[in-house]
C-alpha cells in the first residue's frame, strides 16, 4: 500500500520551513529581497501541489507544483493560469473518477453514480437524485455551488468525496441518515458541519460518506435535509 503524508504533516513541515526562514533572515544569511519574494501567491500553490501529490491525485499536483515555480517568472504567470484553468475542466473528470474507483470500496464502477462539479468564477444551486452514491469531486476556484444529495441513496461501504476550494467553497446538503466523516484540511478557510442531528437519530454503519480535501481562503457547510 502505498504511504500518504497528512495534509497536516505536510502545514507542518511548510510552517517549520517559513520559521526557519525567518531565522535566517534575521541573522542576514537570507537577503531580504529574495526572503518577501519566496513568501508571494506562488508558495502557496506548490504547498497545494504538494497536498495534492500526497494524497489524492499527483498530475494535479505536479501541475501545480511546477506552476508554483514558474510563476516566480515575470510575465509567464498569467499564460500558466490559463493552462491551470483548461487542465483542471479537461482533466478534472477523467482523473478523479480514476482515484475514486481505487478507493472505493464497491466492486461495480459506475460514473453515474458520482458526480464532478466544477465552478470556477460562478456557481450554481444543483440537485441530484442517485441511487447508491459512491462519492466524486467538488472543485470552488473563486466560485462555488449548492450540492443538494437529499434524493441521494448511500452506497454500502466506504464513500469518498473529494473537495478542493480556492478562495471559493461549496454547501453541501445530505439526508439525516447518512453517516458523513469530514477530513477536510483548512488553510486560512473552513469546512463546518451545519447538520441537525437528532438525539434519536440512528446512522447506518455498514454506509459512510468521506468528505475529504483542502480549502484554501474559502470554505464550505455540510448540512442535512430532516423529514419530520
Amino acid at each position: 500500500m502505498e504511504a500518504k503524508l497528512k495534509p497536516n504533516t505536510i502545514v507542518g513541515i511548510f510552517i517549520i520551513i517559513i520559521g526557519s526562514l525567518f531565522l535566517l533572515k534575521n541573522f542576514g544569511v537570507l537577503p531580504q529581497e529574495f526572503f518577501w519574494k519566496i513568501f508571494g501567491w506562488q508558495a502557496i500553490i506548490i504547498l497545494i501541489g504538494i497536498i495534492f501529490y500526497f494524497n489524492s491525485n499527483k498530475s494535479i499536483g505536479v501541475t501545480l507544483i511546477v506552476l508554483g515555480i514558474l510563476s516566480w517568472i515575470p510575465d509567464i504567470w498569467p499564460v500558466l493560469i490559463i493552462a491551470l484553468g483548461v487542465f483542471v475542466i479537461i482533466k478534472n473528470k477523467t482523473n478523479y473518477f480514476s482515484n475514486a474507483k481505487a478507493e472505493n470500496s464497491s466492486d461495480i464502477y459506475d460514473p453515474n453514480q458520482m458526480i464532478n462539479d466544477v465552478s470556477i468564477f460562478g456557481g450554481a444551486k444543483k440537485s441530484y437524485q442517485i441511487d447508491k452514491f459512491k462519492g466524486g469531486n467538488i472543485t470552488a476556484i473563486f466560485g462555488g455551488s449548492e450540492i443538494d444529495l437529499s434524493d441521494c441513496t448511500l452506497a454500502d461501504g466506504s464513500n469518498k468525496l473529494n473537495i478542493f476550494f480556492l478562495f471559493g467553497g461549496s454547501n453541501i446538503k445530505v439526508p439525516s441518515s447518512w453517516k458523513v466523516l469530514i477530513e477536510v484540511t483548512p488553510i486560512l478557510g473552513a469546512f463546518t458541519d451545519r447538520r441537525i442531528i437528532q438525539q434519536s437519530q440512528v446512522f447506518d454503519n455498514s454506509k459512510t460518506l468521506i468528505i475529504s480535501g483542502v480549502t484554501i481562503f474559502g470554505g464550505g457547510e455540510l448540512k442535512n435535509y430532516i423529514k419530520f
